[in-house]
């Protein structure tokens, strides 16, 4: 049970510091495109990004989980 979670907070972390870098460098590509627009609209895309990471740590979490129980089964 433990060496379960211990992959799951693993696979968690990998996925959360991916979809940060990933995120991050959209957010930096749309402020520097959108530099121009108000801050409310740049606001509303910070958060617009915020909220599909929330949603997509999760499920990236438990597809590298799996990658990750099938190489240790090797």
């Amino acid at each position: 049970m433990q060496v379960i979670l211990a992959i799951y907070l693993k696979s968690l972390f990998i996925s959360a510091v991916l979809v940060g870098i990933i995120s991050g460098l959209y957010m930096l590509g749309t402020i520097s495109r959108n530099y121009d627009k108000p801050k409310i609209i740049r606001q509303n895309k910070l958060f617009d990004v915020l909220l599909i990471d929330i949603l997509t740590i999760p499920v990236l979490s438990f597809a590298v989980l799996s990658v990750i129980v099938v190489l240790k089964s090797r």
